[in-house]
């Protein structure tokens, strides 16, 4: 409603101008339109109130109760948790469905609902041997099959050429066999309900029987060569266990509970590239997943005082040009007067005072005769606000004063194919650019593999991202040359910070060095043991796969810049690890000199490969000088650190060592018996050991130590809890009776208890219920 609705209703001899009570009149209906609007638009809710799909969030417990909805625990959730959620979990949803459940309660088709509505797993629900995927169901019972274990599609990856052989691939680019996946194909439409999808793994009878199903674009196989995709009349799905019987003429064997595809002896193959699905409980480690947009960081908008030039002050105070007259009226005069007079902090003075401008007013308006670059054009059409503003106005900026700003951002794309530059040569461009930017992005822009040394410089108080596009996972690959450290190596100014994101790393381990203030893995798989083989056993597993150091690795180079600097002007390092698998950490920093390092790891696996191994420490098994948090973490190996501040749902496989035990805590955790920690609360073994019972302490503490489906990645039940004989004080033992470790974040606990009691009011009459779990 406009503001005056009251006072328009008026006589026109009333409303007619000049006249002081006119004016008194219009403010008091003003008031009173405004109250008029609330209490119509509370009128407007109760009556949207009355219906689930429109209440307000408080009103939906209240329709629950009307219709008699059970109500079932909701994960409270975490940052980074799946974007999106499951729909059971949703309470306005589940009350939406509850009418419609229990019309149809005790019939197949409402169990059939009922169970990817409250758990999120695509499930078969058998009532006998009906089907192919009940085989062994008992009769007069309800079992129902649910899989856990979701697929993930990869596109355009070069598979590993087994070198022993002629013209045989592992799909893996790793070079490990790997079983295939059908993929997250479309819900299926059953008694005209959408039911999801079952992803499994794919045999090679269900490739031999439907093999029009599984092969093809979109679908769980697609092979090429030289980018044209190889018909379907020449896949030939075998076991090749053995790599072999030979293969004739065109066709190419397909294995697809192993990832192997051969093709003839006497065939001239071309370049082979694949796309397929495999299996994988999360979505960690990086993949062609959604990670989130990316945009530009709002501080990168920001001026800082260095990236004004020592003149910039000086030639706004002169310049006489039509954009700065125009800025000169939105300064503040108190700040141009105290450049004028100490020119000493004209430049921190001003840069403040611009950042104050470009949030508050709209510097295009201004800009005349400079032109703008295409990202300028793009945001000046979209009629931008917030940070899309302050991003414009910091590009004016850029545009006008061209030799006296320096270049916020930049993005430099690359690919994987032949002629395109390298990682490090995209860097180095943009460095060596006529502006170079202070916040320097290289995207990877496929799938593909990247096999080329990487070593990269960032200036001081400079930032560089090197990541993947969205829908990518491309694979960087450092090559033995034996003449140098072959590490994937980053030298950090002072003050610098270094953001990895949605890359795997394989063959050598990725080295920081220098004084950078902040470095942040996200979404990356450094690979544990740098690689592995046919059947996920690491190649060198005693190497770390992170390294950070204060000491420049550059044969010849002085240390002095690193050595001799006095302690205040050394940074304080923080480094976060994020949805991440990585390998050992190495931390070898000066421990008298320096602040310890931060480290923050947040729903990540640590893997040392082994239990007796240290997944993070300093050389030679000393305690790195560090701090560490870590969070929804698997941490196989021993953690040697300077302090743990605090550790919540973690299990460590391997025993803890801190130098600082009065420092931090650890709760909900399994740590083993024999560790130095903080002071504990609610973890294992501890608590059953304190349990009276009839275990002896050492027989509970060893009931109770954490059980692995498969500690070897590669495979894709990697770092999962087994369910057949692991215990259920770690399955249930975090802070929201969640499992412990890695998949903390997957509710896995909470649902199937909401799975059991929300089918078990919907059972026929006297029926019993079954859940059983497949990969």
């Amino acid at each position: 409603m406009t503001t005056d609705r009251f006072f328009d209703l008026l006589p026109g001899v009333v409303r007619a101008p000049g006249g002081e009570l006119s004016h008194a009149l219009r403010d008091l209906l003003r008031v009173l339109g405004a109250e008029a609007d609330l209490v119509e638009e509370d009128i407007r809710q109760m009556y949207a109130d009355l219906f689930i799909e429109t209440c307000a969030p408080w009103a939906v417990p209240y329709i629950g109760d009307l219709v008699g909805y059970r109500w079932l625990p909701v994960p409270a959730g975490r940052r980074g948790c799946e974007p999106d959620p499951v729909a059971g979990l949703v309470p306005r949803s589940a009350v939406a469905d509850a009418i419609r459940y229990r019309r149809r309660k005790g019939t197949r088709a409402a169990v059939e609902d009922l169970v990817p509505a409250v758990s999120g797993w695509p499930a078969v629900v058998c009532d006998g041997e009906d089907g192919p995927d009940c085989a062994g169901a008992a009769v007069d019972t309800v079992t129902i099959r649910a899989w856990r274990l979701p697929s993930w599609p990869l596109s355009y990856v070069r598979p590993y050429r087994v070198r022993r052989r002629t013209n045989s691939y592992e799909l893996s680019v790793l070079g490990n066999d790997a079983p295939l996946f059908t993929c997250g194909a479309a819900p299926a439409w059953q008694d005209g309900v959408e039911r999801p999808a079952i992803p499994r793994m794919l045999g090679v009878d269900a490739l031999v029987d439907d093999l029009a199903r599984h092969y093809g674009h979109g679908r769980s196989l697609q092979l090429y060569e030289d980018g044209a995709p190889i018909a379907p009349e020449r896949i030939k799905a075998r076991d090749l266990g053995e790599w072999g019987p030979e293969v004739f003429d065109t066709d190419v064997a397909v294995d697809p509970e192993r990832g192997r595809v051969m093709f003839p002896e006497r065939y001239e193959l071309g370049e082979l590239t694949a796309s397929y699905c495999y299996g994988f409980p999360m979505a960690i480690g990086g993949g062609e997943y959604r990670r989130g947009p990316f945009g530009v960081p709002v501080v990168s908008s920001f001026l800082r005082t260095e990236q004004l030039s020592p003149q910039m002050p000086g030639h706004l105070l002169r310049d006489r040009a039509p954009f700065s007259d125009f800025l000169r009226g939105l300064l503040d005069p108190a700040v141009l007067e105290a450049m004028a007079d100490d020119p000493a902090t004209a430049r921190a003075r001003l840069s403040a005072e611009l950042n104050r401008v470009m949030q508050a007013h709209d510097l295009a308006a201004g800009q005349r005769d400079e032109p703008l670059d295409e990202e300028a054009v793009e945001l000046l059409n979209g009629a931008p606000a917030g940070p899309a503003r302050l991003r414009l106005n910091r590009l004016v900026l850029e545009a006008v004063y061209a030799e006296h700003i320096q270049r916020a951002y930049a993005v430099s794309r690359i690919r994987s194919a032949d002629g395109e530059p390298t990682v490090a040569e995209a860097v180095r461009a943009l460095q060596d650019s006529g502006r170079p930017p202070a916040h320097l992005v290289v995207e990877l822009c496929d799938s593909g593999l990247y096999v080329q040394p990487v070593k990269l410089e960032v200036g001081e108080l400079h930032t560089l991202e090197v990541r993947a596009a969205e829908g990518c996972r491309p694979t960087i690959v450092l090559p033995e040359r034996r003449e140098d450290v072959d590490d994937m190596i980053v030298r950090c100014g002072p003050g610098s910070r270094v953001i990895i994101d949605g890359l795997m790393v394989a063959a050598h381990p990725v080295r920081f060095s220098g004084d950078p203030v902040e470095i942040v893995v996200r979404h990356c798989t450094f690979v544990p043991g740098w690689e592995i083989d046919v059947r996920c056993e690491p190649r060198h597993a005693a190497e770390p796969s992170l390294v950070l150091t204060d000491l420049p690795r550059r044969r010849g180079a002085p240390l002095a810049d690193a050595v001799d600097r006095r302690p205040e002007e050394r940074r304080h390092t923080c480094v976060e690890v994020d949805r991440s698998i990585i390998g050992s950490v190495v931390v070898q920093r000066d421990e008298v000199g320096a602040e310890p390092v931060a480290l923050f790891v947040r729903t990540s696996i640590v893997d040392a490969t082994t239990d007796r191994g240290d997944a993070i420490a300093a050389p030679n098994g000393r305690r790195a000088h560090a701090v560490a948090t870590i969070v929804d973490a698997t941490v196989i190996g021993h953690t040697r650190v300077h302090a743990v501040e605090f550790g919540e749902n973690t299990i460590f496989t391997g025993p803890i060592d801190v130098a600082r035990r009065q420092i931090g805590c650890l709760r909900y955790c399994y740590v083993p018996r024999d560790s130095r920690t903080p002071r504990r609360h609610a973890c294992q073994p501890d608590l059953v050991m304190e349990s009276p019972g009839a275990e002896t302490p050492e027989d509970a503490a060893e009931r109770v130590r954490p059980r692995f489906v498969s500690v070897r990645y590669g495979k894709p039940d990697y770092c999962r809890l087994s369910r057949v004989d692991d215990a259920v004080e770690i399955r249930t033992g975090a802070d929201d009776a969640s499992e412990m470790g890695v998949y903390h974040d997957l509710f896995e606990p909470r649902r199937e208890a909401n799975l059991r009691a929300a089918v078990a009011e919907h059972l026929p009459l006297g029926w019993g219920c079954e859940v059983e779990f497949r990969s």
